[in-house]
């Protein structure tokens, strides 16, 4: 076995599928239990393997959360600004290319709801957890400006790397409030106004 990063990385691929069992079963556990309630037992329980094969892989609760983290994060990649871009080059308009971004950060948060609410107050109070979300902010941000970047003549906002990050925060925030904290006007609704709101302060037509 092979120790890395603060996990044991068994290189045979039946010890691959346990280690994304684990993960797996960690993430229901986390969102049920909250971070403060899970244990590792009760996570190899949930994967239905042994606490001591939890410890083959990894080396304590943390890494276990922090792990659950990245194969989210690998989920919701950059990727989708590909699809942005050709959406542009198929003729699309901001407000669309504004609804995929929306509704993918929208629908991930939708399907990892409770397990989010633990991310966003351990990033509150622990700096490596926290240190994992700027970096996966700063990987959308920069995604974000190639993409405005990329259609510049079509945007009435000069500073784009400020406009980046702005477009990054009420997507992700709003996303935060409607799925994770149930928006009292509703998710549709306030969705429809973050479209109007976002497409009228980048489109120069």
């Amino acid at each position: 076995m092979i120790r890395k990063h603060g996990n044991f990385d068994p290189v045979q691929e039946r010890a691959d599928v346990t280690r994304n069992d684990i993960l797996e079963a960690a993430q229901i556990v986390f969102s049920n239990k909250g971070y403060a309630g899970a244990n590792t037992k009760n996570i190899a329980a949930a994967a239905g393997v042994a606490t001591g094969s939890v410890y083959r892989y990894f080396k304590n609760k943390k890494i276990i959360f922090i792990e659950v983290m990245n194969m989210l994060q690998g989920q919701d990649g950059v990727e989708i600004y590909d699809t942005a871009r050709n959406l542009f080059e198929e003729g699309k308009d901001f407000r669309d290319v504004l609804r995929l971004l929306g509704g993918a950060s929208v629908e991930f948060h939708r399907n990892n709801r409770m397990f989010f609410r633990e991310v966003m107050a351990l990033e509150a109070t622990d700096d490596e957890i926290a240190a994992i979300g700027r970096e996966r902010d700063s990987r959308i941000r920069a995604a974000l400006l190639e993409l405005l970047q990329s259609r510049k003549d079509q945007i009435k906002v000069d500073d784009l790397e400020a406009a980046s990050e702005l477009i990054h925060l009420v997507i992700s925030k709003i996303s935060h409030h409607a799925v994770i904290f149930d928006s009292c006007v509703g998710e549709d609704r306030l969705f429809f106004q973050m479209l109007n709101m976002l497409e009228g302060y980048l489109s120069a037509s």
